[in-house]
């Protein structure tokens, strides 16, 4: 393309050999040129990032923060190709930092920038704040949201509201995971896929004033596997764990492990010894099913559903 041409709509040279950074206004057509002309041999579009953008720029506006637009010498742009397309999207005129002069093999060869995390976020605030603390903050929020059912108004960590959220929770979260350190001790392995779950637990039964529980429940299932103490409880739920879980994963196993945890508090609560059935029917260990017993209810951010505005 003629370099006239792109003079038209570019106030830059984009093939520029010349290594500079500068500040322009970005136009939704400047950046929409771009996105047509100079995006080629970039990394497929990630629509969570597109999501995380708009969401920023809704609540926030457009925030200057140096983050570049970066031409190589031959002309293409390998950052910010997200942040284009959020500009032609809500027809908005930006300052933007553009780079240029960059050799085009930087991509491979350059070692890349550390992606900022939530934890980052908090540890600029927080830097006492632990990356198994943050995560277990974002189990305590999945489950108060519903296993398996995101809910109306519940809230959900974010780059944006992290900071709160932790300051909320920090003492909750650091009280649970005190609780559950003496039963991951590596003793009993059984559930160690799953301990950022049984910490959200924890956290959670501190946060509904149950924290006195906590330790005794785990201390009996504890004796149990160890073969110490046997229960009629953990007997049935270790069937059932067993029976129950072995063909699903991922999230909808991190979700049937505290539906267990709820399920097995609530018997513990009626008989501390253990010597009461684990009587989970599969068919409802869901959030329908679940939704008006006891712990697993207790435990909800919004156990309505209800819309909040």
């Amino acid at each position: 393309m003629a370099l006239e041409e792109v003079k038209n709509v570019l106030p830059f040279n984009p093939k520029s050999t010349n290594q500079e950074t500068f500040i322009v206004d970005m136009t939704p057509e400047m950046a929409q040129y771009i996105l047509d002309n100079h995006n080629n041999d970039n990394r497929k579009i990630v629509p969570s990032q597109l999501a995380a953008i708009r969401k920023s720029a809704s609540k926030y506006g457009w925030m200057w923060d140096g983050g570049a637009c970066v031409f190589t010498t031959s002309g293409n742009i390998i950052e910010f190709q997200h942040r284009l397309h959020i500009i032609v999207e809500r027809g908005e005129t930006v300052r933007v930092t553009i780079v240029t002069g960059v050799d085009p093999e930087v991509f491979v060869r350059a070692a890349p920038a550390k992606n900022r995390t939530v934890t980052d976020v908090i540890n600029k605030k927080d830097k006492t704040a632990t990356n198994d603390e943050v995560t277990t903050l974002r189990q305590v929020l999945k489950r108060r949201a519903g296993s398996g059912a995101q809910q109306n108004g519940c809230k959900s960590l974010s780059m944006t509201n992290a900071v709160d959220l932790w300051y909320q929770w920090k003492q909750y979260v650091r009280q649970g995971m005190l609780l559950t350190r003496d039963f991951f001790d590596g003793k009993v392995t059984d559930f160690d896929p799953w301990q950022r779950q049984f910490n959200a637990w924890a956290t959670l039964m501190v946060r509904i004033g149950k924290e006195d529980k906590v330790q005794p429940f785990l201390s009996l299932l504890k004796a149990h596997k160890l073969k110490k103490r046997k229960t009629a409880l953990f007997d049935g739920m270790d069937t059932w764990f067993r029976d129950y879980t072995y063909e699903i994963s991922g999230e909808n196993k991190a979700a049937a492990v505290h539906i267990m945890l709820c399920h097995a508090t609530d018997k513990f609560l009626i008989d501390p010894s253990g010597d009461i059935q684990f009587g989970l029917d599969p068919s409802k260990a869901n959030h329908i099913g679940m939704l008006n017993k006891g712990t697993y209810r207790d435990f909800l951010e919004n156990p309505q559903g209800l819309k909040v505005v």
